[in-house]
Parts: structure tokens; C-alpha cells; sequence
């Protein structure tokens, strides 16, 4: 369920879902019960850590993010098992991974947090350890921190290039 402790003060809706639409959070998704709105402080750390990439994955990381933004922040806010559907079969794809091969929410970095109490986003606070895998993958590690509880989880990402070109998560 939605609960309007997600809401940052003072903010309206319509500016808090510009400000999710900016990074590629449809407003639909953002209303879904199984997901949690990131406040903009949150979405702004999001913004910040892609932009962390070391300069000779900026090109790469910069053609994929398209998918980053939407899987990080699908990441960061889930509430309930169902909100990682959509994110499976939208960034993902058919070839699927042995990480994603039949993951449920319970695999999120929140639900990996004992103490978060699931009703928030978790905050990104940095993406370290990029590393250039392949001519056509990347990895990196996302450090997701639980406001409410001060606890810290990380999170290894690894995205490959498809040959038409879009980037999914390997």
C-alpha cells in the first residue's frame, strides 16, 4: 500500500512525480502499491552516483541509462514482492539471468535490511567498484543505506549490450 509517509514535506504530488519522471520512474509506477515514491533528495543521489562512472565507462553507462534509472530506482522503492514484475520483464529480457531466473521481491535490497520497515525508499548513496567486464558489459555496485534504520546493503549490478543496442541487466 502507498502511504503518504513517502511524500517529502511540503512537496506536492505533481512535483514529486517531475521529479521521478526525470529519471525515468513512470508516474503509473509511482502511485503502484508495491512501490514506494523516492523523495527528490533521493532521486538526486540517484542522478549523482550514475554520473560517478569512471571516464571510460562514461559512453556506455550514458547509452544505458535508459535502463539504469528505472532498475535503480525499482530497486530503492520496493514495497512488496509484485513491484519486481514489470522490472524483470522490462529490463531483464528473454534470456534471462541465473539472479533474476525466478526472483521475487524478496531478493530486493530492502527486504535484504532487517530493521527497514518497507514503507520508504531505501537511499542510493553511492555506486563504486565499476569495472569494465566485457567490449559490450559493465558491472558496478550500488550501496543502497535505509533512512529510517541506518543500515546498508550493496548491491552487485552487471548490464550487457544487446545487438540492437539496448542495455539489460545481465
Amino acid at each position: 500500500m502507498f502511504h503518504s509517509r513517502s511524500f517529502a514535506p511540503g512537496l506536492s504530488a505533481g512535483l514529486l512525480l517531475a521529479a521521478s519522471a526525470s529519471i525515468g520512474f513512470p508516474a503509473h509506477a509511482a502511485t503502484a502499491p508495491a512501490l514506494a515514491r523516492p523523495e527528490p533528495a533521493q532521486v538526486q543521489a540517484v542522478e549523482k552516483a550514475l554520473a560517478s562512472a569512471p571516464q571510460v565507462l562514461k559512453a556506455d553507462v550514458g547509452a544505458a541509462l535508459p535502463t539504469l534509472r528505472p532498475y535503480v530506482v525499482t530497486l530503492m522503492c520496493v514495497q512488496e514482492d509484485r513491484a519486481t514484475q514489470g522490472l524483470i520483464s522490462k529490463f531483464v529480457g528473454s534470456r534471462g539471468t541465473s539472479m533474476f531466473n525466478g526472483w521475487a521481491g524478496a531478493m530486493s535490497p530492502g527486504k535484504r535490511i532487517r530493521s527497514h520497515d518497507m514503507v520508504g525508499c531505501l537511499s542510493v548513496t553511492r555506486i563504486q567498484n565499476w569495472k569494465r567486464v566485457a567490449a559490450n558489459e559493465f558491472s558496478f555496485d550500488i550501496l543502497f543505506t535505509a533512512d529510517d534504520s541506518g543500515e546498508s546493503y550493496v548491491w552487485t549490478t552487471v548490464v550487457h549490450e544487446e545487438p540492437d543496442g539496448t542495455w539489460l541487466i545481465a
